[in-house]
């Protein structure tokens, strides 16, 4: 489940330091004035050198999408996913999509466009939209969300990559500033007859625009649910960017090694660049990321708690994951592509109020 708001732990109450990475240099602020302009109306920008966007290269290695193939995962999205239902699915090792926490959906393909191809000039992208009124009328939420299941039954360290991107038209309503909306989580699998003990995603990647800054934040850790073993567990804000541009493209790169202790961690790379901050060592960040056993399913797409009066949109270009970074890329790691860089790191402190979900705000004044 969403929180329906988020309370940011003290540093000095849970003991937690909390860092700030400064990512993106005059380059990846630097964009085309006119290239936003011209594209404008159809709500994203085309990829060229003259607004400097990130590509690192992880698509070109591959001809087409494929799934399960030597356990990798790799969709470019030249059409739309297919959705395969859960319940006499067995084969625990093969990935597979699901669309069941779509709003609504009609002969297993989602309705209202929520979920979508676009196609531009040789060039295709998932789009998830969610409009007006699309609150899921069994488990909450405004959804526009797709799964990913399976593919990993050793729950063995994992590598992913995605582009994701906020197009230009992207507006919100006032009383909607500062509320967060999740866009890409990994979420605990819990046994249908089992008491539900931990509150919502262990990881989760969200967007916020607050204080004229547009912000992509990640979360991580267990939240323990009320009178359960994992009450006062808090997942915390771990890595923040706020100066993300719509209409550009971003590149994640996310490597985590699963366990139910701090054996766990998960270490993020934004646009080449460390996104997780630097811990005197590398850039993971360690803690718990399972609550049991089971793996946890991988959705992405827009899940949030508050409606708004515009349709809102975000894109994917690909989404790949691998056992190991040379599966991923092709090549051997270097130092730095392991273990990240020291410089440009700063405490979050700086940041928390922009992070203060906004009926948190409220209830301050």
């Amino acid at each position: 489940m969403f929180p329906h708001f988020f309370n940011i732990p003290k540093t000095g109450r849970y003991g937690i330091l909390l860092f700030f990475l400064t990512l993106g240099s005059s380059c990846d602020r630097a964009q085309n004035t006119n290239a936003v302009t011209n594209q404008q109306s159809k709500g994203y920008i085309e990829e060229s050198e003259s607004n400097e966007e990130y590509f690192s290269g992880i698509s070109n290695q591959f001809e087409k999408s494929f799934i399960n193939k030597r356990g990798m995962f790799f969709d470019d999205f030249e059409k739309l996913p297919k959705h395969i239902g859960g319940a006499n699915f067995k084969k625990k090792s093969v990935t597979r999509y699901s669309y069941h926490s779509l709003v609504e959906k009609e002969n297993w393909k989602p309705k209202n466009k929520s979920i979508e191809l676009v196609k531009e000039g040789g060039n295709s992208y998932l789009k998830s939209t969610l409009a007006p009124g699309q609150l899921h009328p069994k488990i909450n939420g405004y959804r526009a969300e797709l799964t990913l299941h399976g593919g990993n039954p050793d729950i063995r360290e994992e590598w992913y990559e995605w582009r994701l991107m906020i197009p230009t038209d992207y507006d919100l309503d006032e009383e909607n500033i500062g509320r967060e909306v999740s866009i890409v989580q990994f979420h605990y699998v819990k046994p249908k007859k089992e008491k539900k003990v931990i509150a919502g995603p262990t990881i989760n990647f969200t967007y916020m625009e607050q204080y004229s800054k547009n912000i992509l934040l990640l979360r991580y850790g267990i939240h323990g649910e009320k009178e359960s073993k994992y009450n006062g567990f808090k997942w915390r804000p771990i890595a923040l960017n706020d100066e993300i541009i719509k209409g550009k493209w971003y590149t994640l790169r996310v490597n985590i090694n699963w366990s139910k202790t701090n054996q766990g961690y998960i270490a993020v790379w934004l646009n080449g660049k460390p996104f997780t901050p630097f811990n005197g060592i590398n850039n993971k960040v360690y803690g718990a990321n399972l609550y049991n056993d089971i793996e946890n399913t991988l959705k992405f797409g827009y899940y949030r708690y508050w409606d708004n009066s515009k349709p809102t949109a975000i894109y994917f270009d690909y989404l790949v994951k691998a056992r190991t970074f040379e599966q991923l890329t092709g090549n051997k790691p270097t130092i730095e592509e392991l273990y990240g860089v020291q410089e440009d790191y700063r405490y979050l402190e700086d940041k928390i109020k922009a992070l203060t979900d906004v009926r948190s705000r409220e209830d301050m004044k």
